[in-house]
């Protein structure tokens, strides 16, 4: 099984962010944080006493907030209560202004070893309009920090349709990243979520605009075949790899298999049961001081038979490789065309391509991959 924790804070809260972090770097409350953490991870260990974690990520917020003396007691906490993979892959967050190399240098000796940069940007005045606390010089920095700290699975996680991004300015994002050789880079489109700074100044002050779809579609493709020409592999949606080094533990989620999460809001998919963690951390907390999973009843997700058939083809979608239909018969006891119609295929000619025994989305159907992928929902 894979482990997610999560580290729900930050430098400072992003302008496009939704997620459940907080602006927080007082160590007295990351270490509380990570405290409540490690209890937790003695609480989920007993309920899985026996499961082999062959991936681990440390994500959140931005968990290199934390010092290195926290990292370690998590990890030293999660090789005491779990059966762990010798060759497990384990991944952590980081921002670029809390990329210090000695800290760096800590993390690789407490066994994390692959680490994924938020660099989002290579230009200062799109990074100023993210909100994000670093500038590219930090960006640099912490590649190379990384580098040195002897981490040789590095990801860089870059963002395009911006406002006020040019066409230039993110083919030079791509060109830098490419010259820095990592072996894994993230392309996120971003989406402007209710709630967000980003969504106040586009929808209800009118001060910026929101790049249209053509030139988001067309900074996506010419990203892949940037990435393509320069031997990396596009194996998900927004997601291109140097052979070997594709995301062990993200591949999880789109291979329908199981994880098991830890810390405020994490999800976990175990023993065919979805369920979170609760969100509120004060009742985290009470949950942890109790000594009880901090699960709520309310937030255990139900889903039957069918909508489990479509997470598994929605999630399957993203990956290049598509899903396989006998994997299908063999997770769900059922024929795949017995539950969608064939003539999906037809439908969408060029834009879904069913080839011996897997289904996959084309170049062409990955621009509209969320019609595609709801119709099996």
């Amino acid at each position: 099984m894979g482990l997610y924790l999560h580290i729900p804070f930050c430098l400072r809260k992003c302008r496009y962010c939704d997620f459940l972090s907080f602006a927080c770097s007082q160590p007295e409350i990351l270490s509380e944080y990570t405290e409540a953490l490690c209890r937790e991870i003695k609480i989920k260990a007993s309920e899985w006493p026996y499961r082999i974690v062959d991936s681990i990520y440390i994500g959140g917020g931005t968990p290199s907030i934390l010092s290195a003396a926290d990292v370690r007691k998590l990890m030293d906490c999660i090789w005491d209560n779990f059966i762990v993979d010798d060759e497990a892959e384990i991944t952590i967050e980081c921002n670029p202004a809390t990329a210090a190399e000695d800290k760096l240098h800590s993390f690789v000796e407490n066994g994390i070893n692959r680490i994924s940069i938020g660099v989002q940007s290579w230009d200062n005045s799109v990074l100023r309009l993210l909100g994000r606390a670093h500038d590219k010089n930090d960006a640099f920095t912490a590649v190379r920090n990384a580098k040195k700290a002897g981490f040789d699975n590095i990801n860089l996680d870059l963002m395009f349709g911006i406002p006020g991004q040019t066409m230039k300015m993110w083919r030079d994002s791509i060109r830098q990243c490419i010259f820095l050789r990592p072996q894994h880079i993230s392309l996120y489109s971003l989406q402007v979520e209710e709630e967000t700074p980003f969504y106040q100044m586009i929808y209800e002050d009118h001060i910026m605009a929101e790049p249209s779809d053509v030139i988001d579609r067309r900074m996506y493709h010419d990203a892949i075949i940037m990435l393509e020409d320069a031997g990396y592999d596009l194996y998900e949606i927004s997601n291109a790899a140097l052979p070997g080094f594709e995301s062990r533990h993200n591949m999880k989620y789109w291979s329908y298999k199981e994880y098991l999460g830890l810390g405020l809001g994490a999800s976990s998919f175990m023993g065919g049961v979805r369920y979170k963690n609760c969100s509120d951390m004060i009742e985290y907390l009470q949950y942890i001081k109790a000594g009880k999973a901090p699960v709520n009843v309310s937030d255990i997700e139900k889903y039957n038979k069918r909508d489990e058939m479509g997470i598994y083809v929605f999630t399957g979608l993203r990956k290049s490789e598509g899903i396989d239909v006998n994997e299908f018969y063999q997770l769900f006891g059922v024929e795949f065309f017995s539950v969608y119609d064939p003539s999906l295929i037809n439908i969408y000619f060029g834009y879904l391509d069913y080839d011996n025994g897997r289904l996959r989305l084309t170049d062409k159907g990955r621009d509209i991959s969320n019609r595609i992928m709801a119709e099996f929902v």
